[in-house]
């Protein structure tokens, strides 16, 4: 039974070298790893790797999300486009006692809010492996609207998968909050 989660209890901070090996544990993870775009399992080379690159970038905002004071998961708004003031969406769930239970749904409302009033975005896009049906379903909960299919683009468990594409404008996301 899912229990009501009370959406200010969940905080962004930003990810620090300490976190790493938790994000790696996460990624890694089996009940995480399908719904994720990497390929391979990470290291901690990939991992420091990948930390010191989001440091230097503008193209990825990237946060831990914390829960009653504990880190759950990761956030961001990634792909950053500054001139077409656009960006996807990239939400990870690590601790799966907290599938199911609403939190995504609070993350992402909290993400695209960010996106939309803070950085003054345009547009923010989701790419969903089309056997993500949940994940699917958050969106479309969240007006997200279906643009188009990438088709066999993601090689998962021997086979090839449909990759969808979904995105919602500032000015719908007005809409959903009145």
């Amino acid at each position: 039974m899912s229990q009501k989660i009370n959406p200010f209890k969940i905080k962004f901070r930003k990810i620090i070298q300490s976190d790493l090996i938790l994000l790696k544990m996460w990624r890694n993870s089996g009940k995480i790893f399908p719904y994720n775009t990497q390929y391979t399992l990470l290291n901690m080379e990939n991992q420091k790797k990948w930390f010191s690159e989001q440091r230097k970038s503008n193209e990825n905002k990237m946060f831990m999300v914390i829960f009653n004071n504990q880190p759950i998961g990761i956030c961001g708004l990634i792909h950053f486009d500054h001139e077409n003031k656009n960006a996807d969406v990239a939400i990870i769930i690590g601790e799966t006692q907290f599938h199911g239970q609403g939190i995504g749904k609070n993350i992402l409302l909290k993400l695209i809010t960010y996106g939309f009033k803070k950085l003054n975005l345009n547009r923010i896009g989701a790419e969903i492996f089309e056997y993500n049906k949940i994940s699917e379903n958050l969106f479309c909960d969240l007006n997200f609207i279906f643009e188009c299919t990438l088709r066999q683009s993601l090689w998962r468990d021997g086979k090839w998968w449909n990759v969808n594409k979904f995105s919602i404008l500032k000015n719908e996301f007005d809409i959903l909050l009145y």
